[in-house]
């Protein structure tokens, strides 16, 4: 009993060492965050776009299902395992280990797949919060690494790959959420509101790379614009959308394409109908950090804490859940309600045009509800 103690003291005053250390470098930033928009208009909760039951597809079989993608009648999606996984008509038809040539990488967790995306034949492309960008085929049961974590560009190297989106057959756009904090201590970057995140243009063929975009706060979910000069991407600690021009004249410029969004924006998804997209938002409301905005110096002594307060969020947050269809224009069409909380911590939506299916790195399943009417 008493070496139990001791450990639990040793490994906590390590733990504040190590955050101590940590937090001596973080920035006082002062950040005016627009407040969240009120759920009237097409915001607004009806009985009709109200979701009542949610389905847990292959429930005890994922861990932390992130992102989905929908091809050809099979829906494949990440899981923080270090599996991606191809279900068709309800069951797991294939399930790939990243881990599987590598036990020590499976011992040390040293994979987290996030953002999803479709490339050609059977080959898929996901950001991967901890090694980088992977190519994985799931023909040939292969994965391929075409960018490590550890590549330094700048001021660090990239150590927070969060999503990917194409801009042409071979090349992607990816978010580095947190290159100062890394995927480890993302929760301190958080609190800091350190404008540290950026954009980065990566060919998968050949490997070339370009950082065209920097100083962003938190960037996170991409989706590529109609006009193919630019793309949407959540600026989810900002609670808005911003619009960033990877082409054209503008090339390189940043815009504010949403703002005050009621909740924190994470992955953006096309609608079934391609013509718009997806929000979804990881946490209604306006979480303690956004509040504090104007108040760095408080926000500095809580991130000390920010790895027990980041969870804390989410727990303490509003059970009522929204997420939004927004237009290329920054237009809202539509919005789906969830008043129980069951779908807290959603870190994705997509949909079929009957169903919708919500990811969330906190959950062992994919939730599955009929499409409500708008």
């Amino acid at each position: 009993m008493v070496l139990i103690k001791l450990s639990i003291l040793v490994a906590a005053f390590a733990s504040l060492l190590y955050f101590t250390a940590k937090v001596r470098y973080t920035a006082e930033n002062v950040v005016n965050i627009s407040p969240s928009r009120p759920l009237t208009g097409k915001l607004s909760q009806t009985p009709k776009n109200t979701i009542q039951t949610i389905e847990k597809l292959f429930e005890g079989q994922l861990l932390g299902p992130e992102c989905q993608v929908l091809h050809n009648g099979a829906l494949y999606s990440s899981s923080i395992s270090g599996h991606l996984i191809k279900a068709v008509d309800g069951k797991i038809v294939k399930s790939l280990e990243i881990y599987k040539h590598n036990p020590e990488c499976r011992e040390l967790q040293c994979s987290h797949p996030l953002g999803m995306r479709y490339w050609k034949d059977e080959k898929f492309v996901f950001a991967d919060g901890r090694l980088g960008i992977i190519v994985v085929d799931f023909e040939n049961e292969s994965f391929k690494q075409v960018y490590s974590a550890s590549t330094v560009i700048g001021d660090w190297s990239n150590m927070f790959a969060d999503d990917i989106e194409f801009i042409d057959n071979e090349t992607i756009i990816f978010s580095d959420m947190t290159p100062k904090y890394g995927f480890k201590d993302y929760q301190v970057g958080f609190f800091e509101m350190a404008k540290d995140g950026r954009l980065i243009k990566l060919n998968l063929n050949t490997g070339a790379y370009e950082l065209f975009v920097d100083n962003l706060l938190t960037p996170n979910g991409l989706i590529a614009h109609p006009d193919k000069q630019s793309l949407i991407v959540s600026s989810t600690a900002a609670l808005q959308l911003l619009r960033v021009y990877y082409a054209g004249p503008k090339k390189g410029s940043v815009e504010v394409f949403a703002d005050g969004l009621p909740g924190i924006p994470d992955n953006l998804r096309a609608t079934s109908s391609g013509k718009t997209f997806w929000i979804s938002l990881y946490v209604a409301g306006t979480p303690l950090p956004q509040r504090l905005g104007q108040y760095p110096k408080i926000r500095k002594w809580l991130s000390y804490y920010s790895q027990l307060l980041v969870p804390l969020t989410l727990s303490l947050a509003p059970n009522h859940q929204v997420f939004i269809e927004m237009d290329f224009d920054g237009d809202v069409v539509s919005s789906i309600h969830e008043t129980e909380g069951r779908l807290k911590g959603t870190t994705n939506v997509i949909d079929d045009g009957k169903y919708l299916y919500f990811g969330s790195v906190h959950r062992n399943y994919i939730g599955r509800a009929l499409k409500p009417e708008a």
